[in-house]
């Protein structure tokens, strides 16, 4: 008799999405590059009190696309230091 956890669907999910992360590595990139973009233009924005309210909210929408980018690159590399390659769907628990 065999048992299906309810762990078995969550870690299943999880190979998928880091197989998906994995496999678009370039879109991390380019939504870093969009959040630096951003970040810079909010910047050079808040030399001027009239743009300051929008230099803030590209500030903030720079923020996320780096945030989610790094996250995005952090998951590819340590995807890479445990041997799998893109787009691999793996459902073996990490031991660490």
């Amino acid at each position: 008799m065999t048992s299906t956890s309810p762990s078995s669907s969550n870690s299943s999910s999880w190979a998928l999405t880091r197989a998906l992360v994995h496999r678009y590595q370039w879109f991390h990139v380019i939504l870093g590059l969009i959040g630096n973009g951003t970040f810079v233009v909010g910047s050079v924005f808040f030399l001027w009190e009239s743009w300051q309210q929008a230099g803030t909210w590209l500030f903030i929408i720079g923020s996320v696309g780096m945030l989610i980018g790094s996250i995005g690159s952090a998951i590819v590399t340590y995807e890479r230091s445990k041997g799998r390659h893109p787009g691999e769907v793996d459902n073996r628990q990490d031991v660490t």
